[in-house]
């Protein structure tokens, strides 16, 4: 077994393949409370145990320690999932493609390493999830505008799944399961966005929030419905 801090390391160096790593950094960075004899006897047993495990597992992957330099290297990074999705999503955002997203979106696993923390962690988690957010969104907006509101919704679901304080998703929950025929939905959504909003922040959902909540609850939405659409989702194809 690696250990917590054999298995963050590797975790690093399979989250930036293909780079050169100090090996007095990597210690610091992992094994920062044990004395430095400590820290660089379980250093150099981690990364044994590392480049064992990539010898016997046959990929195109390489563990390199030469000097103070230590390199993973890959031959196709992609065989990683977090980056087989960023690729993924990446190509498919610049080209609009909702359908080559949903293969991507599906490698998604949560959030990244959520059993650790530090800031390297915690950059590459945000990154994952802007792009996953990116990409439901994309996917939502599509369907929306085919009338397509059970797919819709599935997708804002997820995203507040993700990130439920995004007042934008939960603003297109409520007109979806408006559009969809669940007006009582719609609004017990906007109960559960206000209460998540007083509870984590201490504060009450945005204007554009609680007009389109009065609209709904009132039936003057359905006058609004093509306006509402083109601001939530864009121009209806």
């Amino acid at each position: 077994m690696l250990g917590r801090n054999g298995r963050r390391l590797a975790a690093y160096l399979f989250a930036y393949p293909n780079r050169s790593h100090r090996r007095d950094r990597l210690i610091d960075l992992f094994w920062t409370e044990s004395a430095p004899d400590q820290g660089r006897t379980a250093f150099s047993t981690a990364l044994w145990k590392i480049k064992r495990t990539i010898g016997a597992s046959g990929r195109q992957m390489a563990l390199h320690a030469v000097g103070p330099n230590v390199v993973l290297e890959i031959a196709k990074p992609a065989i990683v999932d977090a980056h087989r999705f960023a690729t993924d999503i990446e190509v498919a955002l610049s080209a609009s493609c909702a359908d080559s997203i949903r293969p991507a979106i599906e490698l998604y696993g949560g959030a990244f390493l959520e059993e650790f923390d530090g800031d390297w962690v915690l950059e590459e988690r945000e990154r994952l999830e802007v792009l996953y957010v990116r990409a439901l969104t994309l996917m939502m907006r599509q369907a929306a505008n085919q009338s397509r509101y059970e797919d819709a919704l599935s997708c804002a679901r997820r995203i507040l799944a993700t990130d439920p304080m995004r007042e934008s998703a939960q603003r297109a929950t409520m007109l979806l399961y408006t559009l969809n025929g669940q007006r009582g939905q719609a609004i017990r959504q906007f109960e559960r966005c206000r209460a998540t909003l007083r509870e984590e922040c201490g504060v009450d959902p945005m204007p554009e929030t609680r007009s389109l909540d009065l609209m709904i609850r009132s039936g003057a939405v359905f006058e609004r419905i093509p306006a509402l659409l083109s601001e939530t989702f864009g121009t209806r194809s």
